[in-house]
């Protein structure tokens, strides 16, 4: 009876530490979320795996950072607020559909999103 007890209670904690690991990271206070997603056009649209993104501000310079689309065709990262361009620059067989780049304004404590329609072969 104490094994099954036991058994039980780890079983709840273990539980416990998987649910908090699968849980996203907390955004820092002051930062936003840039959000990119990719999906194809048409009656049916689904998402675009493997859509590669370069970040930059606005004013220009080196790319910050360079995001790739996950299996739900979006990607995500935590920046200081600003204005941000987000640059589509490859996808195995996909060409964007419309501007190669979209324009974001970052403010804190939110998720901005640049969506990219894409026309894959």
């Amino acid at each position: 009876m104490r094994r099954l007890f036991v058994l039980s209670v780890l079983s709840v904690g273990l539980l416990a530490i998987a649910q908090g690991a699968a849980q996203a990271d907390p955004v820092p206070a002051g930062q936003g979320v840039l959000r990119v997603q990719a999906a194809t056009t048409g009656a049916e649209s689904s998402a675009v795996a493997g859509v590669q993104v370069g970040i930059t501000t606005c004013a220009a310079g080196p790319v910050l950072t360079t995001l790739t689309t996950g299996p739900d065709g979006t990607a995500t990262t935590t920046l200081a607020p600003g204005c941000y361009l987000a640059q589509f620059t490859s996808a195995s067989g996909c060409e964007p559909k419309s501007s190669v780049s979209v324009k974001v304004d970052v403010v804190p404590d939110a998720t901005q999103t640049a969506a990219f329609q894409v026309s894959c072969a």
